[in-house]
């Protein structure tokens, strides 16, 4: 019971504090306000000018309190205007007012107070009831909800674990793609090539062996295969190499068509994939992209959807014919 008296207490404190500072900075705003430009659409907002104002520094305290509370900062006609509210409708505002929410506070409340009002005032003269009023609002509603349902769907398919994913399966493409030098030695049989990989263990040179051992047409060259791309090559022996660092070469033989190979990485070209912080916006977007893709063809699968974009004028012919 007494901490959800002193929970109401904090609030009412923070209320009082945040009314006193508020109503002494709308005072000085009101005096200072301009008279909107002619034609305007749109109600004026008063910004600080920036200088310092003891005031503001009480209010900042205030919202530090309130930021939680969520509290009714005022009624109109009945209607309840919430602190989240005047903070949300600072969503416009450039970034340092945002970031300084307490300086502007006062006058984005008296603007929310003022379009609700405005806004009542239309209902009252049906304006709300207009045709084209109507299709605008729910143009607005269509608007505001395919935003937030993708915004939503957005957080779980676009994450930074999934764009490092694609960055890392691009990263394996290009180097898989990417040129190598390798030498090998070629012999018929599994025990051959074994027995080939225990000389080397114990000190014996690459070249050499594959001078004397290899039967492939590379052995005059020590089983040099100059630079060339992976994937034309055996997929056994492909895959071989991607397991491999320059200098090193296979524990265990190889098999492919031709026979059993040991295999010596030389060397492997540098490639030009760039960081993943030099790529992620550009993935982000890819995955972003591929993502809307799926979820509006799901949609579009599920609907039940026609579209006349050739046919409409002479489906409106035959509706105007068939009226007369």
């Amino acid at each position: 019971m007494f901490q959800r008296f002193l929970t109401v207490l904090l609030l009412a404190s923070a209320a009082l504090l945040w009314l006193s500072a508020a109503a002494a900075l709308t005072a000085r705003q009101a005096a200072a306000q301009q008279a909107p430009a002619e034609g305007a659409a749109t109600l004026p907002l008063e910004l600080p000018d920036g200088e310092a104002d003891p005031e503001i520094a009480r209010l900042g305290e205030a919202l530090q309190q309130m930021k939680t509370q969520n509290p009714v900062v005022a009624r109109v006609d009945g209607h309840e205007i919430r602190w989240a509210d005047v903070l949300t409708s600072a969503d416009d505002l450039p970034e340092r007012y945002r970031d300084q929410i307490e300086s502007v506070f006062p006058a984005l409340l008296d603007r929310l107070v003022d379009i609700r009002l405005l806004a009542d005032a239309a209902r009252d003269q049906g304006v709300a009831e207009e045709e084209t009023v109507r299709r605008s609002l729910v143009s607005y509603e269509d608007k505001l909800l395919s935003g937030l349902l993708l915004e939503r769907y957005l957080a779980d398919e676009v994450t930074t674990a999934k764009v490092r994913e694609r960055y890392d399966s691009l990263v394996a493409v290009r180097r898989a793609n990417r040129e190598m030098r390798a030498r090998h030695i070629l012999v018929e049989t599994e025990e051959e090539a074994q027995s080939l990989i225990a000389k080397l263990d114990g000190g014996a040179v690459f070249p050499t062996l594959a001078r004397e051992h290899s039967i492939g047409p590379s052995a005059g060259r020590g089983g040099d295969l100059g630079y060339f791309f992976a994937r034309r090559m055996e997929p056994a022996f492909a895959e071989a190499l991607l397991d491999l660092e320059p200098g090193v070469y296979t524990p265990k033989p190889v098999e492919t068509d031709f026979g059993w190979h040991v295999i010596l990485l030389v060397d492997r070209r540098d490639d030009d994939v760039p960081s993943f912080l030099d790529m992620q916006a550009q993935l982000r977007q890819e995955v972003t992209k591929e993502a809307i893709g799926r979820l509006i063809g799901s949609l579009r699968q599920s609907a039940d959807l026609e579209m006349f974009p050739e046919d409409g004028a002479a489906a409106g012919d035959e509706a105007q014919g068939s009226s007369q």
